[in-house]
């Protein structure tokens, strides 16, 4: 922000002992920036004869708030040129303060190059919100301006479309254009001029709108491409042909308004991650989302069982070894501090802030990159049946130690795919626990986040994370006894029933004698 960072760097200033030269600043809005300015001794001055030169500075409108600030100017002239946006009421009340009134003329005060492009003349205006469509008559206030009245308000989540009264001066043809001036604005206490410059991030957006072309329409605006459940400052002006020498310094100009824009569903939540600490339960934690388009009141946790994959039977896994899943927690939460210490340490670091413009891109690839995860694995994972093992046998010849398989269940018979249960949950807070889980198995977590809106906007996209509880450390054992017969000379045959409830697929058994 310009203006701040000279308010750092000159506000200190008491006294200039030379001259004050302003010229070709494009970016100055107010020389509110020195704040603490009280004279300009003018030792030496601009062309022998200026103390105060102020040359060709498209956007400057204020010089100081004269109702806070005292300035003097002992010696020497004051220079106005090219100034298009500064108002000669402007000027002209400077040379009352500073005492130098009567020591310019018209040309060193140039009433055609001086607020030729500004809505001059125009009186404080009370600041208030604009809650629904506004029908009050237009009255003019003090002076030759006139108060522009908005007339109707239509707001969405991303666009404002705002109507006002049709303009009249004196003189039709002096009317050449409105301008529509907005911003986003967290609180109601704009003003026109403070923190803002012609090129920093605090400065208002600026609209221009051609005239209706019938004379009995009301003039209005599309405000395109806003954020959702943001509050904007909003005001307009009338662009006239004013020259003051001739008496025509008219203008028009509404009071500031106070519009929030409609919610929208927020973006998906960030960085999901999870962790099993028994075999029932798995902890899941995540961030809110970038933008949350309204006021986030709880998450919607989904989440559904998945079936074990057959292709898993392909192996040999008697001769090739086995790598079994695991149930490992996600590093990120960390190993001596819990989740409430983590969250709270991230309260209380305050991160640099990117750009808006570096925000919105960040969240729109995030938010494609969930959905595109979800459409594939929607389209391309799909989960197979596992079935049930029966008449499991091995025949043992000398050794130490034997392998039997499992026979592959035989997928003949169109077996449906199992139908899991999807359960849900609301939750508040950025974490949820999910119980009564079944051990040693593979779940797919859906998060959604809703804000108040969420009954007619819907929740975010689903982000997702798949996580597998632990294993039961006595599912695997096998119930009862296992038999035995001859099965020739050197070899015996056992049997013995089949685990219960195990931990996932039985891929091999191990038999030691």
């Amino acid at each position: 922000n310009l203006a701040s960072e000279l308010q750092s760097s000159l506000g200190l200033i008491e006294t200039i002992t030379g001259f004050l030269k302003i010229k070709h600043s494009f970016a100055l809005v107010s020389l509110s920036f020195f704040k603490n300015l009280k004279l300009i001794r003018g030792d030496s001055m601009v062309d022998g004869n200026y103390t105060l030169y102020v040359l060709d500075n498209q956007n400057l409108q204020q010089l100081w708030d004269w109702s806070h600030h005292v300035l003097s100017i002992p010696v020497g002239k004051m220079y106005f040129a090219f100034n298009p946006k500064l108002c000669l009421a402007e000027i002209y009340r400077m040379e009352e303060v500073t005492g130098t009134k009567g020591r310019q003329n018209k040309v060193e005060i140039n009433p055609r190059t001086n607020g030729d492009r500004a809505s001059c003349e125009y009186g404080d205006g009370d600041i208030r919100q604009l809650r629904g469509p506004l029908s009050e008559p237009c009255h003019p206030s003090t002076g030759k301006t006139q108060t522009l009245r908005f007339i109707s308000n239509v707001t969405e989540s991303d666009r404002i479309f705002l109507k006002w009264e049709r303009y009249r001066p004196p003189e039709y043809r002096d009317l050449l254009s409105f301008i529509v001036y907005y911003k986003e604005l967290p609180f109601q206490n704009v003003s026109e001029y403070v923190g803002q410059d012609a090129c920093g991030a605090q400065s208002w957006n600026v609209l221009d709108v051609e005239l209706p072309l019938s004379s009995e329409q009301a003039p209005g605006v599309a405000l395109l491409n806003l954020r959702p459940w943001t509050q904007y400052a909003i005001f307009v002006r009338a662009i006239t042909l004013t020259t003051a020498e001739e008496g025509r310094n008219y203008g028009a100009q509404s009071e500031v308004v106070y519009i929030r824009t409609m919610p929208a569903a927020p973006t998906v939540p960030r960085d999901v991650i999870s962790m099993s600490n028994s075999s029932s339960h798995i902890v899941v934690r995540w961030k809110p989302p970038t933008q949350r388009n309204g006021n986030i009141t709880y998450y919607l946790v989904l989440w559904q069982q998945l079936a074990e994959d057959m292709e898993l039977y392909i192996n040999d896994y008697c001769h090739k070894g086995l790598k079994l899943p695991t149930s490992s927690a996600d590093t990120r939460f960390g190993d001596g501090d819990g989740p409430e210490v983590e969250q709270d340490a991230e309260e209380r670091c305050c991160p640099c802030r990117p750009a808006d413009g570096q925000l919105r891109m960040e969240g729109e690839a995030e938010s494609f990159q969930k959905k595109f995860e979800n459409f594939l694995h929607n389209s391309i994972i799909i989960p197979r049946t596992p079935k049930r093992r029966r008449d499991v046998v091995a025949v043992t010849s000398p050794a130490n130690a034997s392998s039997a398989e499992p026979p592959v269940p035989s997928r003949a018979g169109g077996e449906p795919k199992p139908d899991f249960q999807i359960f849900e949950d609301k939750v508040v807070r950025d974490r949820a626990v999910l119980s009564r889980l079944r051990h040693f198995t593979e779940y797919r977590i859906d998060i959604h986040a809703c804000n108040h809106a969420a009954h007619t906007v819907g929740c975010s996209a689903a982000t997702f994370v798949f996580a597998r509880t632990m294993p039961e450390l006595q599912a695997d054992n096998i119930p009862g006894n296992v038999t035995w017969e001859p099965a020739g000379k050197n070899s015996v045959l056992l049997r013995w029933e089949e685990p219960r409830n195990p931990n996932g697929l039985i891929l091999k058994y191990e038999i030691k004698y």
